[in-house]
C-alpha cells in the first residue's frame, strides 16, 4: 500500500487546502486575480513539460496549480453567495417546487424576477422560502404576484444555536415570508415550464405513484425518504426513532441505495452472456440509470458520491478492471467540491465520505477478531463489522453536531439493514412498475408493510433503556480519535517505534486539549439568550447552573439554549435564578449583580469583569462600560 499509487488522493490534499485557503481569507472582490495566477502557472508548467526540463518544479508547479485552482473556486463561490439587496414592495416571482403540506400553511420556494419600487419595477434573482395559505396549489413554473415583500433571513442569536441562515444560503436562498391567502396571486404559467422543471415533474410522479399504490398512510413519508431521498415530510418522531437506534443513515439515500440498484442490474447480465460490444452498451445504460436515479433522490451529497463511485466501478467493468476505492472515493470528492465548495461544511458529506473511508479501512481488520463456523454467522459478522467500522470513525462528527450516541446500534444495523434491503429490492421495481394497475398495487403492500415492519422494530429500540444524550467533544478529542485509528490501520504497514511515538503525541495534544476547554469551564460566567419574544438568563457558578427565563418558550429551549449548555459541559437541568422585582419594573439578579430594565443591562462595577456579545458565529468583545443596551444576540459575561 504506496501513497504514490492513488494520485487523486493527493491531489484531493492540495486542492482542499487551496478551497479552506479561499473560504477563510477574505478576498472574494479578487477571484479572478487567482484565476489570472492560476493560468500563468499552466502556461509556466506545460512549457516546462514541452521541454522536458525541471522535474521538481513540475511536481512544484502541478500542486500549486491545485491550491490556486482551489482558492479560485472557492472565492468565486463566495462571491455568489453574498446575499442580494432586501426586496422593498410587491413583487412578481416563478413557482419552484410542488407545496408541501405543512399543520397551517404550504412550504414552497419562490424564484423573485422583479420588485416594485418608487421609481418602478426593478429586475433581480432571490429566491424566498414562503409558507402561503392560498386555496390553491402552486406548481413549478406557475408566476405570481405577492403583495407584500420578504424579510431577509437572520443570524443566529445565540451561541451553539443551529444557522437556519446558512443552511439556506448555501441552497440560493436569503429569505423568508408568511404570506396570507389575500397576499398571493397566481398570474399565469411559464411555456418552458414543461422542460425546465421536468426532473421535479418526475419526482412528483414517484411521490404520487407511492401515494396511490400503497395503502399503508403511515408508510408513505418513510417510503418517500427511502426510496426518493425526500425527507420534508418525516415528522420528528420519526427522525427520533431513526437517530436513537443509530441508523440514520438509510433514510439518506446513499451507497446502500445505489448500491442495491446497481447490484440488480449486474445481476441481471450473467446469466445472459452477453457479446462484448452488447455487453458494453447494457453497462453503458446501467450508468444512465444510476444518475437517473440520482437526479429523481435530488443529488444530495452522499448519492452524488455513491454515483460516482458505482459509475466507475461499472466503466471498469468494461474494461475488466476495478479501480482503486480510494481514487474513485479521492476524485468524486474533487468533483463534488469544485461544483460547489460549500458542501465540504455538509454534515451529510462529511459523514459519507469519512463512513466509507472507515470501512474500507477498519472493518478488515475488524473481521480478524473472529472466523465464524457458518455463513449465516458469517453474513452477521460481514454486517456486524461494516457497522461497528462505519459507527468508529462517525461517532466523533455525530457527537460534535448533534450530542448523542446510540447505544444500540449495533443490534439495530442488524435487523434494520437487512429489512431496508428488502425494501429497496421490492422498491426499485415499484417505482418502475408500479403503474401496472393490479402488479403495482400489490408491489406497493408489500413494501408499506415491510416499512410498517421496519418501525415496529424501531419503536422496540425506543424503549430500551441506557441512552447517551446530550453529551459533547472538542475538536482537539475528534483529530486524536482519528489519528489512534489511522495508527490501527498502519500498525502492519510502518514501523511501530514511530507509531507508538506518534500516540504519544497524540497523548499530549489531547491533554493540552482538555486543560485549555477546561479552563473556559471552570470560568464563572453568565450567558443572557435573546428570543423574538423573550429571553433567559444562565449563571454558572462552582459546577452548580441556575437560570432565569423571560418568555422563551419550551419548545425553542431545546434550539436556542440547550446546544451552549450541552458544549459548556453546564448539564440540562439549572437550579432557579434568584431574581428581585424593583419598584421600576426592572428586574435585579443579587447574584450575579446585574439588573434588567427596559432592553438595558447594568452591570455591576468590577473592574474583573468583561463581557462578549455574539456576533453571527463567535463572541466579539463589546465597549466595556456599566450600562449596556441588549442587542439582539447573545451576552456573555466573565467573572
Amino acid at each position: 500500500m504506496r501513497f504514490s499509487d492513488y494520485p487523486f488522493l493527493r491531489f484531493l490534499i492540495f486542492f482542499l487546502i487551496g478551497i479552506l485557503l479561499g473560504t477563510y481569507i477574505e478576498l472574494y472582490p479578487f477571484w479572478n486575480h487567482f484565476a489570472i495566477l492560476l493560468g500563468c502557472i499552466w502556461l509556466l508548467y506545460f512549457f516546462l513539460v514541452w521541454k522536458k526540463m525541471g522535474l521538481g518544479l513540475i511536481s512544484i508547479l502541478g500542486y500549486a496549480q491545485l491550491i490556486v485552482l482551489g482558492i479560485s473556486i472557492s472565492l468565486f463561490s463566495k462571491s455568489q453567495q453574498e446575499a442580494p439587496n432586501p426586496i422593498e414592495g410587491s413583487y412578481l416571482a416563478e413557482v419552484q417546487r410542488f407545496d408541501l403540506k405543512k399543520p397551517n400553511s404550504k412550504e414552497n420556494v419562490l424564484l423573485v424576477k422583479a420588485f416594485q419600487t418608487e421609481e418602478g419595477w426593478k429586475e433581480t434573482e432571490h429566491a424566498v422560502l414562503v409558507y402561503h395559505q392560498s386555496e390553491l396549489d402552486l406548481q413549478p413554473g406557475q408566476f405570481v404576484w405577492v403583495a407584500d415583500p420578504p424579510e431577509l433571513l437572520v443570524p443566529p442569536r445565540n451561541p451553539s444555536e443551529f444557522d437556519f441562515r446558512d443552511f439556506l444560503s448555501k441552497k440560493g436562498i436569503f429569505s423568508r415570508q408568511f404570506i396570507s391567502k389575500d397576499k398571493i396571486q397566481i398570474l399565469g404559467t411559464s411555456k418552458l415550464a414543461g422542460s425546465k422543471f421536468w426532473l421535479v415533474q418526475v419526482r412528483k410522479y414517484f411521490a404520487d405513484l407511492i401515494r396511490k399504490n400503497m395503502p399503508q398512510a403511515g408508510s408513505h413519508s418513510i417510503a418517500l425518504a427511502l426510496l426518493l431521498g425526500q425527507k420534508e415530510q418525516l415528522d420528528r418522531s420519526l427522525r427520533d426513532a431513526f437517530s436513537d437506534a443509530g441508523v440514520m443513515h438509510v433514510l439518506a439515500v446513499s451507497g446502500l441505495h445505489v448500491g442495491i440498484l446497481v447490484a440488480v442490474m449486474l445481476f441481471l447480465i450473467k446469466p445472459l452472456k452477453l457479446k462484448s460490444s452488447i455487453r458494453r452498451l447494457y453497462l453503458l445504460v446501467v450508468v444512465l440509470i444510476i444518475w437517473a436515479y440520482a437526479g429523481i433522490t435530488g443529488f444530495s451529497p452522499s448519492v452524488v458520491r455513491a454515483s460516482v463511485m458505482f459509475s466507475l466501478v461499472v466503466l471498469g467493468e468494461m474494461r475488466d478492471r476495478k479501480p482503486p476505492i480510494f481514487n474513485i472515493l479521492a476524485f468524486s470528492a474533487i468533483l463534488m467540491i469544485a461544483l460547489n465548495p460549500a458542501v465540504i461544511f455538509d454534515v451529510g458529506f462529511q459523514l459519507s465520505y469519512v463512513a466509507v473511508s472507515g470501512i474500507v479501512l477498519i472493518q478488515p481488520l475488524i473481521l480478524r477478531f473472529w472466523y465464524p463456523p457458518s455463513r449465516i454467522l458469517e453474513y452477521l459478522w460481514q454486517l456486524a463489522s461494516v457497522s461497528i467500522a462505519a459507527q468508529l470513525v462517525t461517532f466523533p462528527i455525530s457527537v460534535w453536531y448533534f450530542h448523542s450516541f446510540p447505544i444500540w446500534f449495533l443490534p439495530a444495523n442488524l435487523l434494520i439493514i437487512p429489512l431496508t434491503f428488502l425494501i429497496m429490492q421490492v422498491g426499485i421495481p415499484f417505482l418502475f412498475l408500479g403503474w401496472i394497475p393490479v402488479f403495482g398495487k400489490a408491489l406497493g403492500w408489500v413494501v408499506g408493510s415491510l416499512i410498517q415492519l421496519e418501525v415496529w422494530v424501531l419503536d422496540g429500540f425506543r424503549m430500551l433503556p441506557f441512552r447517551l444524550q446530550e453529551i459533547t467533544i472538542y475538536p482537539t478529542t475528534i483529530w486524536v480519535i482519528w489519528g489512534f485509528l489511522l495508527i490501527w490501520v498502519a500498525w502492519e504497514f510502518f514501523p511501530r517505534k514511530r507509531l507508538l511515538y506518534l500516540g504519544v503525541f497524540l497523548l499530549l495534544i489531547w491533554t493540552g486539549g482538555r486543560w485549555y476547554y477546561s479552563y473556559d469551564l471552570h470560568q464563572n460566567q453568565a450567558v443572557i439568550y435573546r428570543s423574538q419574544k423573550g429571553w433567559a438568563v444562565d449563571f454558572w457558578e462552582n459546577g452548580t447552573l441556575k437560570s432565569w427565563n423571560q418568555g422563551i418558550q419550551p419548545d425553542e429551549m431545546k434550539f436556542l439554549i440547550s446546544p451552549n449548555r450541552i458544549k459548556k459541559e453546564w448539564g440540562n437541568q439549572p437550579k432557579l435564578l434568584t431574581a428581585l422585582q424593583e419598584s421600576r419594573g426592572s428586574l435585579y439578579f443579587p447574584e450575579i449583580g446585574i439588573r434588567l430594565l427596559n432592553d438595558t443591562l447594568f452591570l455591576p462595577p468590577k473592574d474583573e469583569l468583561k463581557w462578549k456579545v455574539w456576533n453571527e458565529s463567535s463572541w466579539k468583545s463589546a465597549k466595556e462600560e456599566d450600562v449596556f443596551p441588549l442587542s439582539e444576540s447573545a451576552v456573555e459575561i466573565s467573572f
